[in-house]
C-alpha cells in the first residue's frame, strides 16, 4: 500500500509487543490472585489445588516468556 511503511509488519510487531509486553504481566497478575486464592484458609482442598495448579502454570508461562525475550536479544 505504502512504498516507506510495510504495515504487515508493523501489525506484526505491535501485536508482539502488546502479547509480550501486557499479557506477560497480565499473566502474571492472574498467578499473584490465584496464588492468594489459593493461600486463604476458607477455601476446600479442590479449590485450593486448583488455586495453587493455576498459579503455578500462569507463573512457568511468564518465566518461559521472559526467557524467550532473552534468547531473541541474545541471539
Amino acid at each position: 500500500m505504502n512504498d516507506y511503511i510495510d504495515l504487515a509488519a508493523l501489525v506484526k510487531v505491535m501485536a508482539t509487543g502488546l502479547l509480550g509486553g501486557a499479557g506477560l504481566v497480565a499473566l502474571y497478575a492472574l498467578g499473584l490472585a490465584s496464588l492468594s486464592a489459593a493461600a486463604g484458609g476458607t477455601r476446600t482442598g479442590r479449590r485450593r489445588l486448583f488455586g495453587w495448579l493455576l498459579a503455578g502454570t500462569c507463573f512457568l508461562i511468564v518465566v518461559m516468556g521472559v526467557g524467550l525475550g532473552l534468547y531473541a536479544l541474545i541471539v
